[in-house]
């Protein structure tokens, strides 16, 4: 009897020592996944200690509690799916997905399955067998010598696990603190950096904090989501001195009321511009508005999109603001109005129309349409029987569309046209193939984006083309931006870039007064005060939080408040846009103009 007890002992304290290993391997897989390789090997212990205390608090419960391999069973899984998620999310957001975030199911369509389905690699399907083989164990083997022994509740082995994470977590901050004293004036000033700020990525806090402290940071800052009187003032202050007051409309172009044309193009990298498969242009039509000097360019605008992804572009291109840091504000905000280019043209009694092909409901595309003030949305329900059925989005049902559309309106117009073909995966050669595909340049998946740039770029030239056949393009100021980058292959060295991180933007406006080369690095938004320009549109008040490219020489851009590219002058109000914007969009502050 003794024997089979001491059995049936050493048979369950494995089946939960195996527990907390699988969570142990959940946890430090995604912390290698979303850390820089150059800095793995020097942070290494530290992602393993944080799996190590967050497995040791999750599995704390179990010696109170009574139905424990059931607890375990349902933590393990979670874990794991939160897991496996962030192994997806990564590759495309370059950030942990939020918690808010799994939430979003309105958003699950077609695409997000596709791109989901595109990003499975052999480590997400590790990580669901763990679990899988531990119900094994628990079936084949615990199963079949339960004991009628009723467990015993060891409240003292619970304060010992709590006991043990926060040791952990105080050890790993004060090493911090010794290793980086440099940057720390003490040791609370560790914690308050670890543990009270976000740092503009979900992924810095996941990796020096690991992911219970982190699960708490989000719970906790649900309950800090308002806006104080105090932000309010700084947000106001910072308006009145730090943003810009002119109403003159010296860079505007030489076009009597000029129509507006914006074309977002989807995941538009600016390395794609100007590359070469063996010897031929994969974008000629953007190469050629690139080098024309007539043209205002910039090949450096570095993207600040955050969570709401493609509704962050649009959203910071109409309206000046910078995203939310932790969630979209297309998803939390979509009932508010904004103040936006299309406004400022309605203003004026222009019409607005926007063609995207997207369901109205994905992002909330058609609420934020009203809220950005278009008279008319133009979705996938409206061209659903012109979509090709693998092709929901097609860039050229889009285009024709807008040429078929847009020279029947009877008064001065500003249309936003939203491209999709470029939308990842990249795991499969898009048809019609051509050169590109047959080539052995670079990595399979960056010859796939490549070949949907490729197709983007002619059916492009098509639309300009037709522009100058119905009399319209002379008429009409266009605008090409990139919604955000795609990093499309995880390893630098399979794609081209360039920089390192290859997350460059393209903006060209074409009809412009007159013609500019941009270097930058320059921010996503410091778009919309360059539209306000070359449109003359400053008797409108609200000039953004950004900086005209036409009045400024921007040589840096802030990423988030924590992350920046470049340096200026212009640095410290870049990086403070982030706090006022937040609470203007919290606040409703626009809601009072």
């Amino acid at each position: 009897m003794n024997i089979k007890k001491r059995n049936f002992d050493l048979l369950t304290a494995a089946f939960f020592l195996f527990a907390v290993v699988i969570l142990i391997t959940d946890f430090f897989i995604v912390d290698i996944a979303i850390t820089d390789k150059t800095r793995l090997g020097s942070i290494w212990p530290e992602l393993f200690f944080n799996s190590l205390a967050d497995a040791i608090l999750l599995m704390a419960p179990c010696w109170v509690i009574k139905h424990r391999r059931t607890y375990t069973f349902i933590i393990l899984w979670l874990a794991t799916l939160w897991s496996v998620a962030q192994l997806l999310y990564y590759p495309t957001y370059r950030d942990v997905m939020p918690f808010s975030s799994f939430l979003l199911v309105q958003n699950v369509s077609g695409t997000l399955i596709k791109s989901t389905l595109g990003a499975v690699t052999k480590k997400t399907l590790f990580l669901l067998l763990l679990p899988l083989a531990l119900h094994c164990y628990n079936w084949f083997v615990l199963r079949r010598r339960e004991t009628d022994s009723k467990p015993k509740r060891h409240w003292w082995m619970l304060l010992l696990s709590i006991v043990v994470f926060v040791v952990i977590r105080l050890t790993i901050t004060t090493c911090i603190f010794f290793t980086y004293r440099d940057n720390y004036r003490d040791l609370e000033d560790t914690f308050k950096t670890y543990y009270s700020n976000l740092g503009g990525r979900h992924l810095n806090y996941v990796k020096h904090n690991g992911v219970m402290s982190y699960a708490f940071y989000c719970f906790l800052s649900n309950f800090n989501s308002r806006v104080s009187d105090e932000d309010i003032k700084r947000a106001q202050g910072f308006i009145s001195q730090q943003c810009y007051t002119y109403t003159d409309n010296s860079f505007a172009t030489g076009i009597e009321r000029p129509n507006l044309i914006f074309i977002m193009v989807e995941s538009l990298n600016a390395w794609a511009v100007n590359l070469k498969i063996d010897g031929q242009e994969v974008t000629p039509t953007l190469n050629a508005l690139a080098a024309d000097t007539a043209n205002i360019v910039c090949l450096n605008v570095i993207t600040q999109a955050k969570n709401g992804r493609s509704s962050d572009g649009k959203f910071m291109y109409q309206t000046g603001l910078l995203p939310l840091l932790d969630k979209s504000v297309a998803m939390e905000f979509s009932d508010r109005s904004f103040p936006s280019i299309t406004r400022a043209l309605k203003k004026r009694g222009y019409q607005s129309v926007e063609i995207c092909g997207d369901e109205g409901g994905l992002w909330n595309v058609e609420a934020m349409s009203q809220g950005y003030g278009f008279d008319t949305l133009m979705h996938q329900s409206e061209l659903f029987d012109q979509l090709e059925a693998n092709d929901w989005h097609s860039d050229k049902v889009i285009m024709e569309q807008a040429v078929q559309y847009l020279p029947k309106l009877r008064k001065n117009f500003v249309a936003q046209l939203f491209t999709g073909v470029m939308h990842s995966p990249y795991n499969d050669v898009f048809k019609p193939a051509t050169w590109i595909s047959s080539s052995k340049q670079y990595t399979p998946s960056v010859r796939n984006y490549l070949e949907k740039t490729h197709y983007f770029d002619t059916q492009l030239a098509a639309f300009l083309d037709n522009m100058k056949k119905c009399g319209l393009y002379d008429k009409c100021v266009f605008v090409i931006a990139s919604d955000h980058s795609e990093p499309v292959d995880d390893d630098p060295k399979g794609r081209p870039a360039l920089s390192r991180n290859g997350d460059e933007c393209v903006l060209i406006v074409l009809n412009a007064k007159q013609g500019a080369q941009i270097k930058g690095p320059v921010g996503q938004i410091d778009v919309y005060p360059t539209i306000l320009d070359v449109m003359g549109l400053n008797d409108y008040t609200w000039k953004g939080l950004g900086h005209s490219l036409l009045r400024n020489d921007i040589t840096s851009v802030a990423i988030s408040p924590d992350e920046v590219r470049g340096n200026s002058p212009l640095l410290p109000s870049q990086q403070q846009s982030w706090d006022v914007s937040n609470t203007l969009i919290r606040a409703n502050w626009f809601k009072k103009k």
